[in-house]
């Protein structure tokens, strides 16, 4: 429903007008009907307010061709026609004025070719449309001041150009979820100006170029779901100040790299469905791998056990989200974090002392027209320009949960799909900030620990297809935000505790453990008290030795079969049955009763 259009009066003074800016002419220079529902056609009069500077187009309903003619707007700095539904792009934007610093186009029906023609562009986003063709060399070289360039969700294919590398001041470029191929060119590993590369969701191949650069700055490397082979290059450690890195769904063998740890800033590290092998246990004096919070290992070959002291240096994932003062937000980079001033108005630039010689520098590095732009602009908090919010996949039961964004609170171990083996250590339930924990299909054995109760946040759990033995721990039940678990296929045995949480869970969570009983199984626990007991109780039976012991006496009894026609041989044979069955049966057991005037011992089962 409209919350501006609603509301306007003509009666009054449009600049009043929610959504409408004034200069101090009460000429409209602002304009933002984003989020409105329009839908149809852009009015046209819209065309004709020659001292807009700012237009807001985003999430509305248009569903449109989209023919304008901005010819008039020699004035606009920023458009943003986001979601809004067009369609058809035939070039009409090649009218606006170069002047254009910030033009969002991302997620409509745009096809054709990209426009590139603004000479003083800072921003542009063509994300999640259907764009086939741009030409990046004439990008490269008319466009110097370029920082954030966005082509991913669209249909070009080839090679990735080096033109890309001619965008000298370019800190963020995104060509995800393309059709290119061929290698990554090594100028683009080079570079110590990018904060953002990601390249995921292509068709690349080769190898990596071990070749980043010492003054590396990037934030997050993203190139999964790619064909790329060989090792993960040693020279990643100079990206001191990496958070995000993503090199999943690729074809890369090499061992587990511990050199990452010296990247002391990273926080997400995804390495699933490679060919990665062999133990990751690193050397004993590996530094603390302090900020990690989502770590993914899955379907490789790593094989041995969960090493304790590289648990024990996670030290992000053993601080309790509430002694971290509860803060739930989104993982972001600043992508000219050069400068950072506190506040700016129309008029002037107000920074502190701290970063008075920084704006000296910003000037040095841009025209005069573009510094008030670039510090108004970048530093809004959420126009995309300051921000860039990366999403990550979290696997649980076999399926692909999508988190859109990264949330500085959430944490997240999966060790699935490897050859993990040995207990569950008691390490792993001292990072009492996890989230979701997947320790499927691999060998590990023992019990699940009693500890997990420390996992107090933990919302998904997948310990399916392993070798766990004896009872669910009464303490599981307490996990009260556990929405998703999984413990299937195991060793597991005894009644399935009872408690709030766990009984919300379906059987399919607990199938492929015959020794379970108890609600959500259609299994009854038959003993005493309600409980089956463990396998390895004193008043268990052991069917495997009750199986010889029976096959022996009964074969015995075969052989000596003519003796039974002699009462005294009956008797001690019976004797010696019953007997064997009171030692092995606890649940059975010796009454007296008369027969014929003569007092037997009888084995009966006990009451």
């Amino acid at each position: 429903m409209s919350q501006k259009l609603v509301h306007w009066n003509q009666s009054n003074d449009c600049c009043q007008w929610n959504g409408v800016a004034c200069n101090s002419k009460g000429q409209v220079i602002a304009l933002d009907l984003s989020s409105e529902f329009i839908s149809g056609q852009v009015e046209s009069s819209l065309f004709n307010l020659k001292y807009l500077e700012n237009l807001n187009l985003a999430y509305n309903e248009f569903h449109s061709e989209f023919h304008y003619d901005f010819q008039n707007l020699n004035n606009l700095r920023y458009l943003n026609l986001s979601n809004a539904g067009f369609q058809d792009f035939e070039g009409p934007l090649h009218n606006l004025s170069s002047n254009l610093l910030k033009l969002d186009l991302h997620s409509n029906n745009l096809q054709g070719h990209a426009p590139t023609s603004f000479q003083n562009a800072i921003y542009l986003d063509y994300s999640s449309n259907r764009f086939t063709f741009i030409n990046i060399t004439e990008i490269g070289n008319h466009t110097p001041f370029l920082f954030f360039l966005s082509l991913s969700n669209n249909s070009f294919s080839g090679i990735i150009h080096e033109s890309f590398c001619n965008i000298s001041r370019l800190r963020a470029l995104d060509l995800s979820h393309n059709n290119f191929d061929g290698s990554i060119p090594i100028c683009l590993t080079r570079s110590s100006t990018f904060r953002l590369l990601h390249l995921g969701g292509n068709q690349l191949n080769g190898d990596v170029s071990d070749t980043f650069s010492t003054s590396c700055s990037l934030r997050l490397l993203d190139l999964n779901g790619n064909h790329l082979k060989g090792t993960i290059p040693k020279s990643l450690a100079n990206c001191k100040h990496l958070e995000v890195l993503n090199l999943g769904n690729n074809q890369l063998f090499d061992g587990f790299p511990c050199f990452l740890n010296k990247i002391s800033s990273l926080k997400v590290m995804i390495l699933r469905s490679n060919k990665l092998h062999g133990s990751i246990e690193c050397p004993n004096n590996i530094d603390p791998w302090e900020t990690l919070q989502i770590v993914d290992l899955a379907a490789n070959n790593f094989r041995g056990m969960l090493p304790a002291k590289l648990l024990q240096s996670w030290k992000s994932l053993m601080i309790d989200i509430e002694d971290k003062g509860g803060k739930f937000d989104h993982l972001f980079f600043n992508l000219y974090d050069d400068y950072n001033p506190v506040n700016f108005n129309s008029s002037s630039v107000y920074l502190n002392g701290k970063f008075r010689n920084k704006l000296s520098k910003l000037n040095a590095a841009f025209p005069p027209f573009l510094v008030k732009h670039i510090i108004s602009h970048i530093y809004e908090e959420g126009d995309g320009i300051r921000t860039y919010e990366d999403s990550v996949t979290i696997v649980n039961k076999g399926h692909q949960l999508n988190f859109p964004k990264i949330f500085i609170a959430f944490t997240s171990l999966d060790f699935s799909s490897n050859q993990f083996e040995g207990p569950i250590p008691k390490e792993l339930m001292s990072l009492k900030a996890l989230h979701a924990l997947n320790l499927s299909q691999n060998a590990f054995s023992g019990s699940i620990p009693s500890s997990i109760s420390n996992l107090k946040h933990l919302e998904s759990l997948d310990f399916s297809i392993n070798s766990l033995s004896g009872e669910i721990p009464t303490e599981l039940a307490r996990l009260s935000f556990l929405s998703v678990m999984n413990l299937s296929c195991n060793h597991l045995v005894g009644k399935i505790p009872t408690g709030t949480q766990i009984q919300t869970f379906q059987a399919d969570s607990f199938i492929g453990n015959e020794g379970l009983c108890g609600f959500p199984l259609t299994q009854n626990c038959s003993s005493k008290g309600g409980e089956t007991r463990d396998s390895h109780d004193e008043s268990s039976i052991d069917w495997n030795f009750l199986s010889v012991e029976l096959g022996f006496t009964f074969g015995f009894g075969i052989f000596i079969l003519p003796f039974f026609f002699w009462k005294r041989w009956r008797m001690w044979y019976s004797e010696k049955v019953d007997g064997m069955l009171y030692r092995i049966v606890p649940q059975l057991g010796f009454v007296n009763e008369h027969r014929g005037g003569k007092m037997y011992k009888i084995l009966r089962r006990k009451k």
